[in-house]
Parts: structure tokens; C-alpha cells; sequence
């Protein structure tokens, strides 16, 4: 069916009710689009007919959407729905589907630009109704303008309203929460509770501070709350919430601001003298994590926090922490980061024989020494040999870049559904 004619403008919509279309709701489906340069005769709500296969040079596949929209009780349903389109500011076609037997709203948005071959994620992202959200989006006042809501009550409140566990929130609807909570930043200084919930729940929807539209300006936005830092500073729960959010957003932070953010971390975590501060071990591993979510940082600093690691491990100390750790920062394929913030080989083939015999160390060694197919990156053959003997189980061919579950793992947690990384 033609939904925008060739040649509509930014943000032109188009709206058509033929009377007999409907939704699957609460089924995981995947929506196919395709485009044509060539077909300027189709008008909004025509069929187009065509054999399968037959898109060579008149209709382009672009990368499907997978999802699972949400309505009513679980078990899937047939939803009567209009529809209605627009192309937005940001190169994606905005396609809203409004149930004609209630209020719902389902909002689905196609990247133009990526064809079907390279499309990665490969879970269903849900859809929630807008009049879910928005009543999801009413919790957030009531927790840090109005005190409705005890602020420990909140995510339970909100997976009851969006009718989801928190994993499985799509990206658009965790950005529509951390907008809410962004501009109510201020109720984090009620009280330690209040604060401690904000930057918990908050870190959780801007994770990992890049990969939607609008990032860009939430992570500026962020940026002034890390100015006035922490405001409950002698509740060690709130100091370790701090450094989770700022390792969750890394990624949507400059090299200027990465560096900045650790100037607060180095005293602790590579302190200048022999004697060490004494900081609260749950505290010191959300501190060395954030340190390790920096990609930007500059190689000879990183390799100095992978060094500490290391003689840290080696000594039976912060092992799982530390081999988390070092995995990231030496990792031969980085989350967000360029190619140029790739450390040496010599200096993973280093770390690599040192902790080679560490107990639980086979992730990390792993992730060390894949292989990307770049030379500049690779470890050498001896060295590659070393880690096959050591651990003959090893998958050492490069991850996708663009794969979320590989993604994940070395993010550290799962990440939010529907999110999408640009090379």
C-alpha cells in the first residue's frame, strides 16, 4: 500500500482509512517497507501489486521493523487501526497506526537510510501506546514534583502502566521518561532517596547516552546536573548510583568531557603516592567501570588504568571487576569509540600474558585478542596461538559491530530495544 507519494515534503503527513485494516497486537511482527524512484504514478492508499523478487532497481527493501505493540491483556489481538505518515527532520518516515475502537496511538519510525542487509537488531522492540506512555509520564511528577509517589515505588509503577519489565522498554519510550526527568531534575534534591532514584532510573532510560535523536541536547542537559554534582554525597548508596550513571552515558560524551570526568576518578583509582584512599569496595567497582566506559580517554592514560588493573588481578584482587575492566579498555573492537582509540597490540598481547592463567579469565582474553581483520588492530600469531592453547573453546572471529546482544555484553548491561548504531 503507497503511503507517501515521491517528492512529499519534511514533515507533510498523509493520513488514509480503507476501511479494512487491522493491527496484530501483542504478537512480535516485523513491518517490510520499500521505496521506488521510479514509480511516481502511486497516489496514498493504493495497492501495489508486485512478484516477489521483483524490486531490481523499481522497489528498494529497506530494513524491516520488528516489534510487538502493545494492547489491553497478554494474547494477541486484532486491533481495527487507520493510519497515518510523515517523513521527519531526521531522514526516517514516522508511520502512527490509531486504533478505531479506542484512544490508542502506535507510533512506528523507519530509518530511511539503512537497507535491509545491514538492519541488525534482531529482538522485537515493543510498542507502547501513547496513552500508556503518557500516563507512565505522569508518575515521573509524582515522584519528584508532588511526592504522589515514593520514589522507591516508582519503577514498579511504571512497568505496571507500560505493562513491561524495564528491558524490554523500547528506546523511544525510555527517551519520553528521561525527558520527563531531565526537566525535573531539581526533585533529586528532595531528599537522598529522591536523588538516589533519579540518577538510577534516569541513567537507565539515557543509556548509553547516544543512538536516538535528541541525545545530543539530554546529554547536554545531563552535563549541568554533573556541574552541581552530587548533592547527598555522605550516603555511600548515592555516590555508587553517581558513577553508574556516568558510565551508562560515556557515550554520549565528548573527549573534553571524558577527560574531565576522569580528572574526578584519577586520585582514586591511580593515585599519585603509595598510600591509598580506603573507599567502599561496591563504590571503588562502580568507579573503575565508569573509568572503563571512557573510549575517548587518550591511549597512554588508558593504558595506565588497564596496568593498575592488572597488577591489581594478578595479586588476587577486584579479579571479576578488573577483567570486566581491562576487556573494555583494551578491547579490539570499541563500543562507540574510533579506531584510533583502539590500544596497541603490544600492549593487549601484555595484559593477555599476564592474567592468561587466571581463573575466569577466558572472557576477557577474548575480547583482548578477536580479530577484526584489521593488521593494525590483530594480534600476532604467536600471540593468537597462545590464547587457543589456553582456551581452545575461544570464538576469536570478529563480533558485528551492530550486533546488540555482542553489544550488550560488552556495555555491561542489556541495551534498550530498537536502538540503532551508525558506522
Amino acid at each position: 500500500m503507497c503511503l507517501v507519494p515521491r517528492g512529499a515534503e519534511e514533515g507533510s503527513t498523509v493520513e488514509l482509512d480503507p476501511g479494512n485494516l487491522q493491527l496484530i497486537a501483542n504478537k512480535p511482527v516485523s513491518f517490510r517497507l520499500f521505496s521506488s524512484r521510479t514509480r511516481t504514478e502511486d497516489k496514498p492508499g493504493d495497492v501495489v501489486e508486485f512478484a516477489p523478487g521483483a524490486q531490481d532497481g523499481d522497489l528498494h527493501l529497506h530494513a524491516p521493523l520488528n516489534a510487538v505493540l502493545r494492547f489491553g491483556k497478554a494474547g494477541e489481538r486484532l486491533v481495527p487501526v487507520k493510519l497515518g505518515a510523515k517523513l521527519t527532520e531526521v531522514g526516517t518516515l514516522e508511520i502512527w497506526a490509531d486504533s478505531k475502537a479506542s484512544e490508542h496511538r502506535w507510533r512506528l519510525q523507519f530509518e530511511l537510510r539503512r537497507t535491509h542487509a545491514t538492519q541488525a537488531p534482531s529482538r522485537a522492540a515493543a510498542v507502547i501506546s501513547e496513552e500508556a506512555l503518557a500516563s507512565a509520564g505522569a508518575l515521573i511528577p509524582a515522584a519528584f514534583a508532588h511526592d504522589a509517589i515514593e520514589p522507591q515505588q516508582l519503577p514498579a509503577k511504571l512497568e505496571q502502566t507500560l505493562g513491561l519489565g524495564r528491558n524490554s522498554w523500547p528506546v523511544s519510550a525510555i527517551r519520553k521518561l528521561a525527558d520527563g526527568m531531565l526537566e525535573l531534575s531539581e526533585g533529586r534534591k528532595r531528599s537522598a532517596a529522591h536523588e538516589l532514584r533519579w540518577l538510577n532510573l534516569c541513567g537507565f532510560c539515557l543509556r548509553p547516552g547516544f543512538g536516538f535523536p535528541g541525545d545530543d541536547f539530554r546529554i547536554e542537559q545531563a552535563r549541568r546536573i554533573y556541574a552541581g554534582g552530587l548533592q547527598f554525597s555522605n550516603h555511600v548508596q548515592n555516590e555508587i548510583e553517581w558513577w553508574i550513571f556516568w558510565g551508562r552515558v560515556a557515550g554520549g560524551l565528548n573527549r573534553n568531557q571524558q577527560t574531565d570526568l576522569f580528572q574526578r576518578l584519577s586520585p582514586t583509582l591511580v593515585p599519585r603516592t603509595s598510600k591509598r584512599p580506603r573507599v567502599n569496595p561496591s563504590l571503588l567497582r562502580e568507579m573503575w567501570r565508569a573509568a572503563a566506559s571512557l573510549e575517548l580517554l587518550p591511549i597512554q592514560t588508558k593504558t595506565q588504568l588497564g596496568d593498575e588493573l592488572v597488577a591489581r588481578i594478578t595479586k588476587g584482587d577486584f579479579v571479576e571487576t578488573g577483567l570486566w575492566c581491562l576487556a573494555r579498555l583494551g578491547s579490539r573492537t570499541l563500543f562507540y569509540g574510533p579506531i584510533n582509540q583502539v590500544l596497541p597490540p603490544s600492549t593487549a598481547a601484555r595484559w593477555i600474558e599476564a592474567i592468561l592463567k587466571i581463573p575466569k579469565a577466558e572472557d576477557a582474553v577474548a575480547a583482548l585478542a578477536r580479530r577484526t581483520g584489521d593488521s593494525t588492530r590483530d594480534l600476532l600469531p604467536h600471540t593468537l596461538e597462545l590464547v587457543r592453547r589456553a582456551f581452545p573453546g575461544a570464538d576469536l572471529d570478529a563480533e558485528p559491530k551492530d550486533n546488540l546482544v555482542a553489544m550488550g555484553k560488552v556495555f555491561g548491561e542489556e541495551l534498550p530495544s530498537g536502538l540503532v548504531f551508525h558506522e
